[in-house]
């Protein structure tokens, strides 16, 4: 993701205006894409790095220039992360200037200028959120992404957490459809321990000057997964795993690189210490690609000698790296040319001609069903995780009229911050606006839960739990309380909680399965399901016509 997003990282680039081709139709609706967590957030730039699009001038080639040929005791590493299915590039407006940004036309056309410096001695990495994110190619789940990616002949990719959200079947369907292999070392079947059939732990590519390993890492919790989408499998931690396979890749590569997803400090929720543990933990790794915070390092980040290397996310920059090779032990030397982001943008290189065509293509269908206007907003709805978000509000109300609509007699709604991953402009409000703001693809259920489990819900978004929109009920907390003991007041219809009293709840599956560590949803009973979030949403917005971003105090903090 992401996730539900990793904090620790930092949004997409701020831009004046950015234009994306619109909205789906109801029926578009069920490849819905899982938009890219553009909004990770955190207060300080980590030691190293800097947000995504704020690589200072000079940093990169000299956009559209061939490099000088590569050293012959060289290989080269071009890699991205956290696609999240930006196919096509963003048309932004930046100082009154437009310019293209992004898009896998335009990082095929780079590669394939940087590949020919030493085509034999490049390796071509992505690690992971790669397909769901956008409408263009969340209509096929996908497989536009994979065929532009093979065409610009990508060598591996490793699973994010949001490359199993379409479920299984689809990935092993994408997965045979690839040029190249889906990694992943810790992510196994629960039945055999095994890498389930549709990736590989690792692979090994003799690059000339050195045999080189690459074993992938997924982020080690399934909870921020739908629990359908990877029922079976098992989630493992990242250093135990490459220990397990390390004696393999040694006797079979002479340099081991590391492609995660698993965060530098191990996401939001700082799961196993992320790459810098891992670092320190297995020396053997010479190199890290990571993914999952959506940061950008202009200078590469060290934990012990083992360097770490990100992109930041939706394409806006491509990442090379240089290793030197020691001749007579065919060892890592040195990494030269390595503190080098490619930003991604109009004029950098020649676009992919393959891949500018798929772009074309898909971008027609995304046109046809995504155009559609919904209705306008008064004013900015930004995105955050504040409980009484205007954005939010909008979404949990929405939730709540659908569940009483729909006969199911509901008395309060709840929605995941961490699932709403847009803001919404002032004017027009399109379904491709709002398959942004809600790209994961949930439906929108009813699940019956005691007074006494509903009060556990709201511990848990008042505690440690992922914070929640809510609408029907309010809340006053105070978080210095032990634990369990936060809730201060709760109302549902204006009336206090009732321990005894059954309450009807619509929310989403993704937190009835447990997400964002709200357990308490899956201890209720009679569920029910019914359509997808953001058709939910758009049939709401349709009929109010106009939205205006109020915030209604439904959750206070003492």
């Amino acid at each position: 993701m992401a996730v539900v997003g990793p904090a620790g990282g930092y949004p997409a680039t701020p831009v004046t205006r950015a234009t994306r081709r619109g909205p789906l139709t109801r029926s578009a609706l069920l490849a819905l894409l899982l938009v890219v967590l553009s909004a990770c957030t955190a207060a300080t730039p980590p030691p190293g790095g800097v947000p995504t699009g704020m690589v200072p001038a000079g940093t990169a080639a000299p956009a559209g220039k061939t490099l000088p040929a590569l050293a012959a005791d060289r290989f080269q590493i071009l890699h991205t992360n956290d696609l999240h299915g930006r196919l096509d590039a963003a048309q932004v407006l930046t100082g009154g200037k437009p310019f293209e940004q992004g898009g896998l036309a335009m990082i095929g056309g780079m590669i394939a200028r940087d590949r020919a410096r030493a085509p034999e001695r490049t390796l071509v990495l992505d690690a992971g959120d790669t397909w769901v994110g956008q409408l263009i190619s969340g209509l096929d789940r996908g497989r536009s992404m994979v065929k532009a990616m093979s065409l610009i002949g990508y060598d591996a990719q490793t699973l994010g957490n949001h490359d199993f959200d379409w479920g299984q079947e689809q990935l092993a369907a994408n997965a045979k459809e690839a040029t190249f292999p889906f990694l992943t070392a810790n992510v196994v079947d629960e039945a055999t321990g095994q890498t389930p059939a549709y990736a590989k732990p690792f692979i090994v590519k003799d690059l000339k000057v050195a045999k080189v390993a690459v074993i992938g890492l997924t982020y080690p919790s399934s909870t921020i997964i739908r629990a359908a989408a990877v029922k079976g499998l098992r989630f493992e931690k990242a250093i135990d795993s490459v220990r397990r396979h390390l004696p393999a890749m040694k006797a079979r590569a002479d340099i081991i690189v590391a492609l995660t997803h698993i965060g530098v400090q191990g996401g939001s929720a700082r799961l196993d210490g992320g790459d810098s543990a891992l670092a320190q933990a297995v020396p053997e790794i010479d190199l890290i690609v990571a993914g999952h915070d959506h940061l950008a390092f202009r200078t590469a980040r060290s934990s012990g000698k083992t360097r770490i290397f990100q992109t930041g996310a939706n394409g806006e920059n491509l990442g090379r790296v240089e290793v030197t090779v020691d001749p007579s032990t065919r060892k890592l030397a040195s990494v030269q040319g390595a503190d080098v982001l490619l930003p991604v943008a109009s004029g950098a290189a020649t676009p992919h001609p393959e891949v500018a065509k798929l772009v074309a293509e898909r971008r027609a269908e995304a046109e046809k069903v995504g155009a559609k206007v919904i209705g306008k907003a008064t004013g900015l709805f930004v995105q955050d995780r504040e409980m009484n978000n205007p954005l939010g509000n909008v979404v949990a109300d929405a939730l709540l009229e659908y569940g009483r609509k729909q006969g199911w007699r509901s008395d309060i709604a709840f929605y995941n911050s961490a699932g709403v991953r847009a803001a919404v402009g002032e004017g027009d409000v399109t379904y491709f606006k709002l398959a942004e703001v809600l790209p994961f693809q949930n439906s929108v259920v009813s699940v019956d839960l005691t007074g006494e489990q509903l009060r556990e819900v709201l511990e848990g978004m008042a505690g440690n739990a992922g914070r929640l929109y809510m609408s029907g009920g309010t809340m006053k907390y105070r978080f210095s309380d032990p634990p369990d003991q936060r809730v201060l007041e709760a109302t549902v219809a204006g009336a206090p909680l009732d321990a005894k009293r059954v309450y009807r709840v619509a929310t989403i599956d993704y937190l009835l399965g447990g997400g964002d560590g709200h357990s308490g949803f899956a201890k209720g009973t009679n569920v029910m399901y019914g359509e997808l979030d953001v058709d939910v949403v758009a049939a709401y917005v349709a009929a109010k016509g106009t939205l205006a971003p109020v915030s209604p105090g439904r959750v206070t903090q003492d």
